[in-house]
């Protein structure tokens, strides 16, 4: 694969469909990274990916009656937190047909406050007016978007002027070796991602779409213990299905765990206002 491989909508869509019950199963309900604070830290995976919902949420500065977007919502158990801890509406969107289905099943569905509606929608193509939400967040979703300051441009168009956007995303920070370089394309593919770029290309997005940053702080010391925790409860998921099966989970896990090592992936959490 070389790193100009970028996957469509759909191909991303399709990996989805594919891996949200295991992700989710592994992730504590969630499908992000988890934030532990140090390594004496003992929250579970659930706690800990439910902490880095928290640190979204926080930043977002939420008021009670707030209508906000979940830019790749994911099981779509963020947006549920998030509604009904703050009193806000949310609006998550999928690319995945089965993440759609699945997040709008959820109870607290509806139109009021503390409450969550779903749909199928393209990030790099909002189904949305301008200036619609009061807040806009995007979890490791931009991450997968292979026209990145499309995707920026669009939630930054759907923000009302004095809103604040809030992204989530592993970056990479410095040089890689040929080999780093292979275990980040074997990442790139399994989890259909495109060139995975540093916080400074995020940042220019933002500001070619007019807004403002107000943040960037790195956490990645914080959410690698994610990719250990992670590719050891798929491998425990190994004898679940067939060997072939088997094999390609305990692939996966070994992928996961080796991009989790490398020093040079980052994590942002990126905070921007709309003027």
């Amino acid at each position: 694969m070389t790193e100009q491989y970028a996957p469509t909508a759909a191909d991303v869509g399709r990996m989805y469909d594919q891996s949200t019950s295991l992700l989710s199963e592994v992730m504590g309900g969630n499908i992000h990274l988890g934030y532990w604070r140090d390594g004496d830290d003992d929250a579970s995976v659930e706690q800990a990916t439910d902490t880095l919902t928290d640190m979204v949420a926080e930043r977002l500065a939420l008021s009670p009656g707030a209508r906000i977007l979940d830019i790749g919502c994911g099981s779509g158990k963020p947006a549920v937190r998030i509604a009904g801890t703050w009193d806000v509406h949310v609006t998550g969107i999928t690319i995945s047909a089965q993440q759609a289905q699945t997040a709008g099943a959820r109870p607290e569905v509806g139109e009021g406050n503390g409450q969550v509606s779903f749909l199928q929608a393209d990030g790099m193509d909002l189904p949305f007016p301008d200036a619609h939400f009061d807040r806009v967040y995007a979890i490791e979703s931009f991450l997968h978007m292979s026209d990145r300051a499309t995707a920026v441009a669009e939630a930054a168009r759907v923000l009302r002027p004095g809103g604040t956007l809030v992204a989530a995303n592993p970056y990479q920070q410095g040089e890689l070796t040929p080999h780093e370089a292979e275990i980040v394309a074997d990442n790139r593919k399994l989890f259909e991602i495109p060139p995975i770029g540093d916080a400074d290309e995020y940042a220019g997005h933002m500001a070619k779409a007019g807004l403002e940053i107000v943040e960037m702080l790195d956490i990645g010391e914080n959410v690698r213990r994610s990719h250990t925790v992670a590719a050891a409860l798929i491998r425990q998921a190994q004898g679940a299905g067939g060997s072939a099966f088997s094999e390609e989970l305990s692939r996966a896990a070994d992928i996961i765990e080796r991009f989790g090592e490398l020093p040079q992936i980052g994590y942002g959490l990126i905070v921007a206002r709309r003027p």
